[in-house]
């Protein structure tokens, strides 16, 4: 029973950088060290980049990860060369103790849209998808990644995707919303072709993708501006048709579990079919803005294997099989993050289930994530 981890992550390194090209390179990120009795506690590195300490340890628009060779991440079960991919056989070493065969890899560091500059960002992703695209050749096939691209310019984005797919990439990553553009805005669509031409899905992952989202919260940042927008991704993707204006188009929503979907389905029924309001019996005005050609019921795509989520092991797996099918729910270990998503033991877990077949269960281990990713 083949297992493929949906959803792993690198820690990015500061060798990461080391080849930019010569025009950004002094721009590069630099790790910085703050003392010990600072609230980063053990958490003591920070990325230094266009003059913004990254994440932000405090206050409104806090974010949180944890950079390599900082005295939390020494505590981590996984070294630093498995965090970093420096060391590829420690990674599959790490996987193979928690049962996993192939994992898709996603950044770190890029889970925070905090780059000003698109010309830098753009820089910053070749550097990422080179560095990915090698750990992968040293991975015996064991380890898939997801390239980052410069969304704000859609021509330079669309250049990257092409050259990400070359280098060998397994889908395109992204957040529920591009800084301050939403996921439907028709300035990506010439991006969402490339990604259907080459048979790149599309990963709305977790993270703190608007810039503004994230300034309203000072506690509770993770679960309000990182997960939430996924939510709102969600909403774009499946309010627009997008998946029935690019009929080859793969979309998958992960890292914020999955028993948020079937809320989400029926409020975009609502917005599609509103209902009727009992006392005068007239139907309420819709509020689509699009093409209602290419819309379609939101559990048709994950019927047809063109949608998919990541779920966690301790929710109400019958009543999601119920409600999404037994086709789009992909496992995820989150491994070697350590924070609320994570969860190493996934595996283990989900195989000791009494409560769903085992063909079900291979589904869920890795069959599914295997026709969402490309091969």
């Amino acid at each position: 029973m083949p297992v493929l981890d949906a959803d792993g992550h690198i820690h990015e390194p500061e060798a990461m950088y080391a080849e930019m090209e010569a025009e950004f390179y002094p721009r590069r990120p630099v790790m910085v060290s703050l003392p010990d009795d600072t609230l980063a506690g053990d958490g003591e590195l920070l990325w230094l980049i266009e003059g913004k300490a990254v994440p932000t340890i405090a206050g409104r628009g806090s974010t949180q990860f944890t950079l390599p060779g900082s005295r939390r991440s020494m505590t981590k079960r996984a070294t630093v060369g498995n965090q970093t991919l420096a060391d590829v056989d420690a990674r599959l070493t790490g996987m193979d103790e928690i049962g996993i065969d192939t994992q898709a890899i996603f950044p770190t560091m890029f889970l925070i849209n905090s780059v000003e500059d698109v010309a830098l960002e753009g820089a910053l992703c070749r550097a990422y998808n080179n560095y990915l695209g090698g750990a992968a050749r040293r991975s015996q096939g064991r380890l898939k990644w997801n390239a980052i691209l410069p969304w704000r310019d859609p021509e330079a984005a669309v250049a990257e995707l092409r050259r990400a797919s070359d280098l060998g990439c397994s889908g395109i990553f992204t957040m529920g919303v591009i800084y301050e553009q939403q996921l439907n805005d028709p300035r990506f669509f010439p991006i969402y072709q490339a990604a259907s031409d080459l048979d790149l899905p599309i990963a709305i992952h977790l993270g703190w993708g608007s810039t503004l989202a994230t300034q309203i919260f000072a506690e509770n940042s993770f679960f309000c501006s990182a997960m939430i927008p996924v939510i709102w991704g969600f909403a774009f993707v499946m309010n627009s048709g997008l998946l029935g204006r690019f009929p080859r188009l793969r979309v998958g929503f992960i890292e914020t579990g999955a028993q948020w979907v079937p809320y989400a389905i029926n409020q975009v029924r609502r917005q599609y079919e509103p209902p009727v309001v009992k006392e005068s019996g007239r139907r309420l005005e819709g509020r689509f803005r699009e093409d209602t050609d290419y819309y379609r019921d939101p559990m048709e795509w994950f019927e047809q294997g063109r949608a998919f989520v990541t779920f966690e092991e301790d929710e109400d797996l019958p009543h999601l099989l119920k409600h999404l099918g037994e086709d789009g729910l992909m496992m995820s270990t989150d491994y070697p993050h350590g924070d609320l998503s994570a969860d190493h033991n996934f595996v283990a877990k989900l195989r000791k289930r009494e409560d769903i077949s085992d063909r079900v269960k291979q589904k869920l281990l890795g069959d599914n994530a295997a026709r969402f990713y490309r091969e």
